[in-house]
């Protein structure tokens, strides 16, 4: 899987290294991969224990983190996951949970690629 990032969101971070703070977009992307790891794993925690509350809060703050990197496909697909849990809505099904982690790992690789 491919994903496109949106390089004005990432040029934020460019201009701040430019501005005198050398590797901050290695050190901005390598804190997002660690973290968004982990909500991944929390929301298939939530999606598995059928919790809507924590399906809802923790795909809006990985929706939020990855529309920060330009990750617009995942921050989408979080978007989508969120408003379902709105509605009380507290389990994925088989095909979200695939393309979340598929889109997380594409957007991973997006992003290394970004610093390589």
């Amino acid at each position: 899987m491919d994903v496109q990032l949106n390089q004005t969101m990432l040029d934020q971070f460019r201009m701040l290294e430019r501005a005198g703070k050398p590797g901050i977009l290695a050190q901005m992307i390598g804190m997002f991969v660690r973290g968004s790891g982990d909500q991944v794993s929390a929301l298939l925690a939530a999606s598995d224990a059928g919790d809507a509350e924590r399906l809802r809060v923790t795909s809006h703050t990985l929706k939020s983190n990855a529309a920060s990197f330009g990750a617009t496909d995942l921050a989408d697909l979080c978007r989508d996951i969120e408003t379902a849990a709105r509605t009380g809505q507290g389990r994925m099904d088989a095909d979200t949970k695939t393309r979340l982690l598929a889109l997380h790992a594409a957007t991973c690789d997006a992003l290394g690629r970004q610093i390589a």
